[in-house]
């Protein structure tokens, strides 16, 4: 279904010798077909019935040259049908991910959370083994013009509690056209973090940073206690990496895949003050279109790059950095 093409092996072989042997992918979703009734397409990225960790070593290995240990932070894919709880396709979805945990004992989940979830609610489901963190998306919010979501909309207020107490993390995808940039999600995330300082929250997608500026024109402002982490999941561009890089001095940012939406061919640019997708389409004639997840790594090589990283601080970003968040050992 994702054949390696010429244009891919190309890419691969710039990517050699900086794809480390040791890998943590922070953003991987394993998807059960029949819990995202809107979102499942048999001829995309989520033509299997069931994702699994095996499906994302298949799709995954090859665009990882020099990789020979694979972690991942797994979660399910979101889906509004999960709001007619009477379904019961949120419970499908995250069942999935505690059966690939108990699997897969050395990967780490993030179970969907949603508004509306209880302290007890979502207790119940941290008690499953390996689980190290907590997934809300905007689908879950009440009112039906997501993009525009406010995160107290979506993310329930009890999540936080639990994360403080047991030290969990929350990933975190932001709404709203300008991300970090609106007001509203700043002013969220500075003091939620502040007040709950035990926690630890990763702001997905370079804090949403498809639109390059929304992060590069306010990371530095942000203030935190040391519990705000960036993961690069999908993000095609350099400038949102390195600003996200130099806020933590390469200690609290993470590398992330976005599987298996990574494995749409094309990317995701910046355009004036908003950014679009280009994936699977017809392209221009001169062009040749990798995975999303290959254009990831690009823009990640090229921040290193710029950046001047050494092959520690590539290491940490890649492995260590998550090793540390996770408070897993090696």
């Amino acid at each position: 279904m994702f054949p390696v093409l010429k244009n891919d092996l190309e890419a691969i072989e710039l990517l050699k010798g900086f794809v480390p042997k040791k890998v943590f992918d922070t953003h991987v979703h394993l998807h059960v077909a029949a819990s995202m009734p809107t979102q499942y397409d048999p001829n995309g990225t989520f033509y299997r019935e069931r994702g699994t960790v095996n499906d994302y070593l298949t799709d995954m290995m090859p665009l990882l040259p020099g990789a020979e240990t694979i972690r991942l932070n797994i979660m399910p894919m979101p889906d509004v049908g999960m709001n007619d709880h009477t379904l019961r396709l949120r419970e499908l979805a995250n069942e999935h991910i505690f059966q690939q945990l108990l699997e897969h004992p050395d990967q780490v989940g993030s179970p969907y959370i949603m508004h509306g979830d209880s302290e007890e609610d979502i207790v119940k489901l941290v008690q499953h083994p390996g689980i190290k963190a907590l997934k809300c998306y905007c689908f879950s919010a009440d009112t039906m013009d997501h993009e525009y979501c406010t995160i107290d909309e979506y993310l329930p207020e009890a999540a936080w509690d639990v994360a403080n107490q047991l030290g969990l993390a929350i990933v975190l995808h932001m709404m709203r056209p300008a991300a970090l940039s609106d007001e509203a999600n700043f002013t969220y995330v500075s003091k939620m973090a502040r007040k709950y300082s035990n926690a630890q929250l990763i702001l997905a997608h370079c804090a949403r940073g498809f639109a390059s500026w929304t992060v590069v024109d306010k990371i530095r402002e942000l203030e935190d206690n040391g519990n705000i982490w960036f993961d690069m999941a999908a993000v095609c561009e350099s400038p949102p990496i390195a600003a996200c890089i130099l806020k933590n001095a390469a200690k609290r940012t993470l590398w992330g895949s976005d599987y298996p939406i990574c494995m749409n061919r094309g990317k995701v640019v910046s355009m004036g003050t908003d950014f679009a997708w280009f994936v699977d389409q017809p392209f221009p004639k001169r062009s040749s279109p990798c995975f999303v997840a290959l254009e990831n790594l690009m823009a990640f090589r090229q921040a290193a790059i710029m950046l001047d990283l050494d092959q520690t601080q590539i290491e940490d970003l890649f492995y260590w950095n998550a090793m540390s968040l996770f408070n897993l050992s090696d």
